[in-house]
């Protein structure tokens, strides 16, 4: 499907400036593109407009080409959401796989046929009978995805849909979505944060800011195109921001192969090695051998820590390894079945869940993702706290408003606990970094020997350095 945006504004009732302001753009048949921009440059709102149904109330101008109806949209555009719970439906696996079939009325024999077909092609099989209320972030991304694709779209739209996954889990929904595209021709529009394996299989990158499209090009050309001081760089693959550092001249480098190729990039990286982060304080808060169980379920087995006076400590590891449990554990909100927490009663402690909603006033429902969790923090950080626990803190937020985030953390005067997909952020502001795998910690150390230590589980910038240079992360 090929789709023609013109002229296109939008203002949500009340509201003082335009969200979406004189948009104007193509997606030809079959293409792959990648939207990005900072937290409320209005991705999200556009990505809506494209879906009828989802079209939010308010002023609308301009026009979106072919006119769909909402029949005609169910069937053709698909839509993925950045949060699962809020997209699937039904109890059961296959009863999801069925719903948007169903919802469009198709016959017995072919949503038999349809079902079979999906399940098989996103490697659902396993799962299948599942509830799907026992389901990972993962698996319930990837079901949201396949019950999407159900309906063989020609227009496949995703909002930030890996914001809740793991780094190994988004690799390999990244490499879902470059199969429905290169392998049925589906036609993608994809808003991201996650830029570092988008670059390298997108076609084009619409970047917005302040609901205005401020460039729209292939990759490569995205460095000339933005202004040398602008946020939107730091979000950008990590061999393009050292070649820009490097003033080198030429084609940029948009992966890590091609970065480790490029003699400008890695004389840049042998040349400039940073100072690792380093914390010497005692202990001030210690667990040890924790065993969490929902039901017959063991959340976590053995987990033992100690977290530093002053520090900050980053928790990683897959969905469902148990690290907002250890988090609610330490708060009091969930009961251990057996173990030890172990700090000072004076100490006051502040946390902010994974959805910062739940902290927050209803006014801030209409605040994008990132603007919620900087909201969030900043109402934990007036109450003084001793020690923040923080569930993925990040989450939804540009990298320059990361890159603020990792600072203010360093600043504060309090001991910080938090856990994180975010491998990059973690290694930018923690000063010990944990893996946590079935139920237990199995690794622990200072960002630089942690991350250079591991293959799959590091940052790009260790991937890019690895065997050239020590001490980048």
């Amino acid at each position: 499907m090929q789709i023609a945006v013109k002229s296109l504004s939008f203002r949500y009732p009340n509201a003082e400036e335009k969200t979406l302001d004189n948009i104007n753009f193509e997606l030809p048949e079959g293409s792959f593109t990648t939207l990005c921009g900072m937290s409320g440059s209005g991705k999200s709102t556009l990505l809506r407009m494209l879906k009828p149904c989802l079209r939010p109330h308010g002023e609308l101008s301009g026009e979106i080409l072919p006119e769909l109806s909402e029949n005609q949209a169910a069937r053709e555009i698909g839509f993925v959401m950045q949060n699962p719970e809020a997209q699937i439906c039904t109890d059961r696996v296959w009863h999801e796989l069925a719903f948007s079939l169903e919802s469009v009325g198709e016959r017995p024999e072919k949503m038999r046929r349809g079902i079979a077909e999906c399940a098989e092609y996103f490697g659902l099989e396993q799962l299948f009978e599942r509830e799907t209320s026992s389901l990972s972030g993962g698996e319930k991304q990837l079901l949201a995805l396949a019950s999407a694709a159900a309906l063989h779209p020609k227009l496949l739209l995703l909002d930030e849909p890996t914001s809740q996954l793991d780094p190994v889990s988004a690799r390999s929904f990244f490499d879902i979505i470059t199969r429905l595209n290169r392998d049925l021709g589906m036609t993608v529009l994809i808003a991201e944060h996650r830029l570092e394996e988008l670059f390298p299989i997108s076609d084009r990158v619409i970047v917005m800011d302040k609901g205005r499209v401020i460039a729209d090009r292939e990759p490569r050309g995205l460095l000339k195109a933005l202004p040398k001081d602008h946020p939107m760089l730091s979000a950008f693959p990590v061999s393009m921001r050292i070649f820009a550092l490097a003033n080198a001249q030429g084609e940029p480098p948009v992966s890590i192969r091609e970065g480790r190729q490029c003699s400008a990039v890695t004389e840049y990286l042998q040349k400039n090695k940073p100072m690792p982060l380093k914390s010497d304080g005692k202990p001030i808060l210690t667990v040890k051998d924790l065993c969490v169980c929902y039901g017959k379920r063991a959340a976590l087995s053995s987990v033992s820590l100690s977290v530093r006076k002053g520090e900050v400590y980053a928790l990683l590891g897959g969905n469902g390894s148990g690290k907002s449990t250890l988090l609610k554990a330490i708060f009091g909100i969930v009961k251990p079945f057996g173990g030890k927490i172990t700090r000072d009663k004076t100490l006051k402690l502040a946390y902010l869940p994974q959805n910062p909603c739940m902290i927050l006033d209803e006014e801030a429902l209409d605040l994008s993702g990132g603007e919620q969790q900087r909201l969030a923090l900043e109402k934990l950080l007036s109450q003084n706290p001793d020690v923040l626990l923080l569930d993925e803190p990040t989450k939804g937020m540009d990298a320059h408003s990361k890159a603020i985030f990792a600072e203010k953390l360093r600043e504060i005067n309090a001991t910080v606990l938090l856990v994180t997909h975010d491998l990059e952020f973690a290694a930018s502001c923690a000063d010990r970094c944990g893996l946590l795998f079935n139920g237990e910690i199995v690794s622990e150390g200072e960002p630089t020997d942690f991350f250079a230590g591991n293959f799959f589980y590091t940052t790009p910038l260790c991937r890019l350095a690895k065997g050239i240079t020590e001490g980048h992360i």
